[in-house]
């Protein structure tokens, strides 16, 4: 009975191991033939965030060999008055919908992803392009923060949806999937640096990796900041042969949404939103999907101090306003300070952007220490019933947030940030490096193996050994295969 049991199992085993055989020269065989027949490769990445799943179409030269991908993002076109022609992200019912709120089955899915399969055909039909694009999915921390039955359940939903497309390759279960928050930072310095071609599509050897810059990036449930680091903690693997080593970190509730969701739970409410002339505000949170009654009064050492405590630094505190003073010593953040250039993105874009216009200043780039002050200044005015907007009712708290967390968790008093939406033309979020790593995987898996270093990976630091060498770098599978043979034998021995 036992041998027989054994035998089933590696039957079994046998079975798996060649239906993963003939997907992989499926795949090869598809990725070869794309390679030789057709000029232009299409690419869709679905950014599945804590409120939306933003939609990102990209070209590239279809290659066999394995090079940084020479991507060009193709933007959401802009009629006569400059307004998008079609939505970057899905829309239901004229709001964003995260994926987490899409009801769990699959005809729900089957319509949520229709949107976004029918912008991409539009814009297909607008570029002229007639090719089955590459489609992805790769969800953050809005999917991370649910039970893992739940996340699993979605995940599958999604690759179910899409294998069932005919209009696009979808050729691995992989390609959907949630990413960690520090791959999340990584991809972000990615996508920024190859938009300052600090990282560029060819002779990627030559790059000056003393030349790239750092990232900021404040999401709507996660802050992550990434930059060059020879002592800290990820290893990317890119084509020809190069290893970069990153620091990347990310902090869970660091987000926007999720800070206006502790301040409104907090007992300093009133002093993180500007003063009204007696109206009420209504803000939302995301924590009890519940909207709050919020009367303002703003106080700016109330607020910081507010803040300063979902930043676990208990041992720092304002007294008054000091533009020389700060927290930082007593972060527990990895600081940023001594960085050549620091880019920002995200809320520290919306942030920028709206005390500028209400400033009437222009540029990108911005002084922390003139930052934090003209935050004060912007807060401490009034609001009447007149001005209120709803959503910009909480433009006050995410200005304060951006503040603190880059001066008092950042240590970046002192310093400059530039922060933007779009370099040449590419959007400034994770979405383009996740892409690029993708491409650089499929190259190396299917195409030209000889050019990588083993395989494409994101590794810890801490899992290199001495020689330079991933550890553990057998496949799981062919390791259970191989076991599964060896027990098989004993037993027939025995």
């Amino acid at each position: 009975m036992k041998s027989l049991a054994i035998l089933i199992l590696l039957c079994l085993s046998i079975q798996m191991f060649v239906c993963k055989n003939e997907t992989f020269d499926r795949n090869q065989r598809i990725l070869r033939e794309l390679a030789e027949t057709q000029e232009t490769c299409l690419y869709v990445l679905l950014d599945a965030g804590s409120s939306s799943t933003k939609i990102r179409l990209y070209k590239s030269v279809c290659r066999r060999s394995s090079q940084i991908p020479q991507l060009e993002a193709l933007p959401i076109p802009k009629d006569k008055d400059n307004k998008d022609v079609f939505p970057d992200k899905i829309i239901v019912n004229k709001d964003a919908v995260a994926l987490t709120e899409v009801d769990l089955n699959e005809t729900a899915f089957t319509d949520h992803f229709n949107i976004a399969f029918k912008i991409i055909s539009d814009m297909k039909q607008f570029y002229k392009f007639d090719v089955k694009p590459f489609l992805f999915l790769r969800a953050t921390a809005g999917l991370r923060q649910v039970p893992q039955q739940q996340q699993e359940q979605i995940l599958n939903l999604v690759r179910t949806v899409f294998r069932k497309q005919d209009s696009f390759y979808f050729l691995d279960d992989s390609w959907v999937k949630v990413i960690t928050g520090e791959e999340e930072g990584l991809f972000l310095w990615l996508s920024v640096n190859y938009a300052y071609q600090h990282i560029k599509h060819s002779n990627n050897q030559q790059f000056d990796i003393q030349k790239t810059v750092a990232v900021i990036d404040i999401g709507g449930a996660s802050a992550q900041t990434a930059f060059y680091n020879t002592l800290n903690n990820k290893l990317i693997d890119l084509p020809e042969k190069t290893r970069i080593q990153i620091y990347s970190n990310t902090t869970l509730g660091y987000g926007n949404d999720r800070i206006i969701a502790s301040i409104l739970e907090s007992t300093q409410t009133a002093s993180c939103f500007q003063k009204t002339d007696g109206f009420i505000g209504k803000v939302f949170n995301k924590n009890t999907k519940l909207e709050v009654d919020v009367t303002g009064n703003y106080d700016f050492v109330k607020c910081t101090n507010a803040l300063l405590s979902i930043m676990k630094i208990t041992d720092c505190s304002y007294t008054e306003f000091n533009s020389e003073f700060n927290c930082s010593k007593s972060s527990i953040q990895q600081k940023l300070t001594g960085q050549k250039q620091i880019i920002g993105a995200s809320s520290i874009f919306y942030a920028k952007s709206d005390l500028f216009k209400k400033l009437g200043k222009q540029g990108d780039t911005f002084k922390l220490k003139e930052f934090r002050e003209q935050v004060k200044d912007f807060c401490s005015e009034g609001l009447t019933q007149q001005s209120y907007q709803k959503k910009q009712f909480t433009t006050c708290l995410q200005m304060m947030w951006v503040s603190t967390f880059l001066i008092d968790g950042l240590g970046l008093l002192n310093d400059e940030v530039t922060a933007i939406s779009k370099y040449n033309n590419y959007n400034i979020d994770w979405s383009l490096g996740s892409l690029i790593y993708d491409i650089n995987t499929l190259q190396c898996d299917y195409l030209d193996m000889n050019q990588c270093i083993d395989q494409i990976t994101i590794t810890d630091a801490s899992n290199i050994n001495k020689d330079g060498q991933t550890n553990n770098v057998f496949n799981n599978s062919l390791i259970i295969n191989f076991s599964l043979l060896i027990l098989v034998i004993a037993n027939l021995l025995i």
